[in-house]
């Protein structure tokens, strides 16, 4: 993947830190909300301001409540310019690498498109750029946006009570358990994936060239019994990797319920035990650890569904780059300027040999065909 990354520009790179800025921007607002909210619950359990050290007015809750709404615009004018940026890093990189495969595949021999097949270089120039595109989208949000949330949210959360943190940390332990045994069971079919949509392609691309073939011998029971093959193998795997990620949305749904269950039951013990003085802060403690909580968990999914998109994407990737470095065996020859000659053709010591062959086949050709003239061969090594 990282040697896919030349091919972005300045322009995409300048593009991209300004997509980590806005990121780290719209994370700081975010997480300032539950700090206004905090205050907010402490108003309406008659808290004392600790800085003043007078009561909170009315008026407050309508100043804090702004500053929240404010928060909340400002985060989603961030989203929205960082995918605004991400998206024109994605589109533009895949379209230069699809360019760069298409003027790589230019200049492939029969041997080289022989050694990928058609139908897997129509695979690598279309679905497995999407792959990559999809990865370079989702990676500059989710990669940067989930670990920066998730340090910051902890660091927020330091200091508080003791259980709370407990019961955050067995809900993420829980979660990255249940991702990571669901990532076990359907990585290696995320990276079956690929080749099993060449051997769709080439099968379909078989029956369409050659319909006429077909029809002439009566073959089309023949050709859907191959194509139904290929196509229930390919199905089959889909409906594995979509029932085994199906159990996401349970798994997430049981995590952040469960969080919110403890926290409130935490909460409740804890704030019967205190005194009552302390009630109010107890209180909002528990809102703003609420809303951290979920904070964490959420950064933590992010990132476990980066790790289920990553490894088709980098199969995708290896494919591409495949092609990229492949050398050419018959390479362009330069010209020589302009000429007075027209139609001629000149050969100087030419050789040939088939691919895999120990010896050639041809050799020590040398001939010039002006234009209407016929060349016979005669004498040259390896010609009888």
């Amino acid at each position: 993947m990282l040697k896919l990354l030349k091919h972005l520009k300045k322009r995409e790179w300048l593009f991209a830190l300004s997509a980590v800025v806005f990121i780290v921007a719209q994370v700081w607002l975010d997480l300032k909300m539950p700090d206004y909210m905090n205050t907010i619950t402490q108003i309406a359990q008659g808290g004392i301001n600790a800085e003043t050290g007078v009561p909170y007015e009315m008026s407050d809750i309508w100043s804090n409540g702004g500053y929240m709404l404010f928060c909340a615009l400002g985060s989603m004018v961030c989203s929205i310019i960082t995918s605004l940026f991400v998206v024109n890093i994605a589109a533009n990189f895949s379209a230069r690498l699809r360019e760069s495969l298409y003027t790589k595949v230019q200049h492939f021999s029969m041997s080289e498109i022989n050694k990928f097949s058609t139908a897997s270089l129509i695979t690598r120039s279309t679905n497995d750029v999407q792959q990559v595109q999809m990865l370079l989208t989702m990676g500059l949000q989710m990669m940067i946006k989930a670990p920066i949330t998730a340090v910051w949210a902890i660091t927020k959360i330091a200091g508080k009570e003791w259980q709370w943190s407990v019961a955050v940390a067995v809900a993420v332990v829980t979660l990255l358990l249940g991702i990571g045994i669901i990532m076990l069971l359907v990585i290696s079919k995320f990276k079956k994936m690929q080749k099993l949509t060449d051997n769709l392609n080439q099968v379909t691309r078989e029956n369409l060239t050659g319909i006429r073939v077909v029809r002439a011998y009566n073959a089309e029971g023949f050709q859907e019994k191959k194509f139904d093959s290929v196509n229930n193998e390919f199905t089959n795997t889909q409906l594995y990797t979509g029932r085994i990620m199906a159990f996401m949305n349970p798994l997430m749904s049981l995590v952040m319920n469960g969080i919110s269950l403890a926290i409130y039951l935490i909460g409740a013990v804890v704030i019967n035990n205190a005194a009552l003085p302390e009630v109010p802060g107890l209180f909002g403690d528990m809102v703003v650890f609420m809303s951290y909580g979920m904070q964490i968990i959420a950064s933590f999914m992010m990132l476990a569904m980066m790790f289920m998109i990553a490894p088709r994407a980098l199969v995708s990737a290896n494919r591409i780059n495949e092609v990229l470095e492949t050398k050419e065996l018959i390479e362009d020859g330069h010209g020589v300027g302009k000429t007075e000659e027209k139609g001629t053709v000149e050969f100087k010591n030419v050789y040939f040999r088939y691919p895999d062959g120990h010896e050639d086949v041809l050799s020590d050709i040398s001939f010039r065909a002006n234009k209407g003239d016929t060349v016979a061969f005669i004498g040259a090594t390896g010609c009888g």
